[in-house]
């Protein structure tokens, strides 16, 4: 998730377990270790993107982390803290702030390494999209609201946690509503005569409400869109071919391989004046698919080559970008209303 939502929940929970101990010392804690493990893009300025791509959301993202790193800040927070609080709550405080910036990682189409140094299987669960207010400011408000109330108020803890499970319904209510949408999509590949190979489900930016689908097949993908305010049940499909022919030479070469690790298989290669592209179709394109006609593609990966270009030898990302003019964001809106 975004970092403003990570701070918020890290702060939410800090205030949860010891507010009441330490007042808004714990919301600060909170928030401090809530950010720390996204801090692991640091080490990009020193490691190839190659390296970078399986660095982030990896080791610092697991529960291996948690279990082994919560005793240790624990341990150097007591230490440092000079209150009643001991090792254990400093180790509560930053193993389960640690362990809810896990889980709502996992919830979004990137992916989170939690099984390292075990396993670098990425999950996710594809519930939610990385930016949503509607999860986010219900937390913001209650913490906000506890943080201006006296720690000994049963009003604050009140408000804190009413934050909490506000926004903790609506992420389980995204997983009830990506079950129906999941049961839509299935019906459609059947009735338009699409064998996936394999299918997944995302929402669309800021909401839950309006999914786009993703089904590979046959050297294509099929991306549609559904909301579940959709008078019918009917998908109309966008079809990209995803052209693996492209990099087949290369597929045992470690950048390559890192591509179709990283996009689960979710990508479509295109040779263009500038080099081979690869395209990471789970984030979708700039217009959010809301236009018939071809637009960019969201995140990209150019190809860079040896000298006789037989080898690849990394890539280089292209910014992601939205088409972020009042029309898109209108047409949007229109589309998750059903229209």
């Amino acid at each position: 998730m975004d970092t403003v939502t990570q701070i918020t929940l890290g702060a939410a929970v800090g205030e949860a377990l010891l507010g009441k101990k330490i007042g808004n010392k714990a919301a600060l804690w909170g928030a401090a270790f809530g950010v720390m493990p996204d801090l692991d893009v640091l080490a990009s300025p020193f490691v190839s993107e190659v390296q970078a791509l399986a660095i982030h959301r990896g080791i610092t993202h697991s529960i291996f982390f948690c279990i082994v790193a919560a005793p240790l800040f624990g341990w150097l927070l007591q230490r440092y803290q000079k209150n009643d609080t001991t090792w254990r709550d400093w180790s509560w405080l930053v193993f389960w702030v640690f362990l809810t910036h896990i889980f709502i990682d996992v919830c979004t189409s990137y992916g989170t390494q939690v099984f390292q140094p075990f396993s670098n299987y990425s999950l996710s669960f594809n519930s939610i999209f990385i930016i949503d207010p509607f999860y986010t400011l219900p937390l913001l408000f209650g913490l906000l609201t506890a943080l201006f109330l006296n720690r000994s108020s049963e009003n604050r803890r009140w408000a804190n946690w009413l934050g909490i499970g506000i926004s903790s319904l609506y992420l389980l209510l995204g997983f009830g509503i990506k079950y129906q949408v999941n049961d839509v999509f299935e019906k459609n590949f059947a009735q338009q005569q699409i064998s996936p190979e394999q299918y997944m489900t995302t929402p669309s930016p800021l909401n839950i409400f309006l999914w786009t689908g993703y089904a590979e097949a046959n050297d294509t993908l099929y991306a549609g869109l559904y909301s579940i305010f959709d008078e019918d049940d009917e998908i109309d499909f966008q079809a990209v071919p995803q052209n693996k022919k492209l990099i087949q030479p290369y597929h045992n070469q470690l950048p390559v391989e890192r591509l179709i690790w990283f996009s689960r298989g979710y990508y479509a290669a295109e040779r263009k004046a500038e080099g081979l592209i690869v395209h990471d179709l789970r984030f979708g394109r700039s217009d959010l698919w809301l236009s018939e006609a071809e637009a960019p593609f969201v995140w990209n990966y150019k190809l860079i080559f040896n000298s006789d270009s037989t080898r690849v030898t990394g890539f280089k990302q292209f910014e992601p970008s939205f088409d972020m003019r009042a029309d898109m964001w209108d047409r949007l809106y229109n589309r998750v209303l059903g229209n």
